[in-house]
């Protein structure tokens, strides 16, 4: 006979139970929380600044259409409110430029160049079939040209997403090319993951006039403080040739909108997968279930008969 000291020690059930449960839940919440932020749901809220407010004025454009009062104001503009602003003038490093760009730590970023199709902003980096291999075979970097120059290379939006280093913290980011924020808005969403906080750019194509004076409405608004939305109601008058219009997409109404799309599609699938599961359940389970529950029935009324005579 065992003693009680050779009987082995079993954990409880319910401890068990109990501790598979945790683990569980601790998985889908890693899992919901790596698969949200991947898929651009969700991110890390920018870190604190500890030093002054910087902004750049990358100039693409002025290699064939310069605008130096358009410099000059909105750098004595900023200046005057405390930023310290850098100036990139047209590189033949334009892309590498580009790349290292979030890692700066600028608060307002002006990208001042030609957009082409799907949004890409042109650099000023002549295009060679054979650099940036890589790039070019993913479609991050295109060539581009604007009327019948030359090819140049132009960023796409997978360029801002997989290519440009590090994080923006928080950066409003203005793009002035044509279109930059129509349609599907993929390069502004591609920044907005990419940790800025707002995406200012034209609905629609815009003479480079109209553009560098409403531009510059809107660097001075928002030099003076007023935010992003006010700055851009008030720098948004309409093209008169294009009828383009100074627009602007943020992160939070990104997000809304995304997380609206997926609790709609969720329900959508939920319905579906429940067709496709209650489908099978009505023509196999529930015929042999309500069969079951007749012979169950029988069973207790055969049983309460065989009851009632043996009294």
């Amino acid at each position: 006979m065992q003693s009680r000291k050779d009987i082995p020690h079993r954990r409880p059930r319910w401890k068990a139970n109990l501790s598979l449960v945790i683990i569980l839940i601790t998985v889908v919440i890693l899992g919901t929380t790596l698969w949200a932020t991947n898929n651009h749901l969700w991110r890390f809220p920018a870190k604190a600044k500890t030093t002054g407010l910087r902004a750049v004025f990358i100039d693409e454009l002025s290699l064939t259409y310069p605008d130096q009062s358009l410099v000059t104001n909105t750098t004595r503009s900023l200046l005057a409110h405390g930023y310290t602003v850098d100036y990139i003038a047209p590189s033949p490093s334009a892309v590498d430029t580009f790349r290292q760009l979030p890692s700066q730590g600028h608060d307002l970023i002006i990208i001042r160049a030609h957009t082409a199709s799907h949004q890409a902003i042109i650099t000023t980096e002549q295009y060679d079939p054979n650099a940036y291999a890589a790039d070019q075979i993913s479609h991050r970097l295109v060539p581009a040209q604007v009327s019948d120059g030359p090819e140049y290379f132009a960023l796409t939006p997978q360029f801002v997403r997989q290519d440009m280093n590090g994080m923006f913290m928080g950066s409003t980011i203005v793009v002035t090319g044509c279109s930059a924020l129509e349609g599907t808005s993929d390069m502004a969403q591609a920044f907005l993951d990419k940790g800025a906080q707002f995406f200012v750019g034209w609905d629609n194509s815009v003479t480079i006039i109209h553009d560098d004076n409403q531009i510059g409405v809107l660097i001075s608004s928002i030099a003076e403080g007023k935010n992003v939305p006010q700055a851009v109601s008030q720098a948004a008058v309409p093209d008169p040739v294009y009828n383009g219009r100074l627009r602007f997409l943020d992160w939070n109404s990104l997000v809304q909108v995304r997380w609206t799309n997926f609790v709609s599609a969720a329900v959508l699938w939920l319905g579906i997968g429940s067709v496709l599961i209650a489908g099978p359940f009505t023509v196999f389970v529930a015929p042999r279930l309500l069969a079951k529950l007749e012979e169950m029935n029988d069973a207790r009324w055969r049983r309460r008969a065989v009851h009632t005579e043996n009294q």
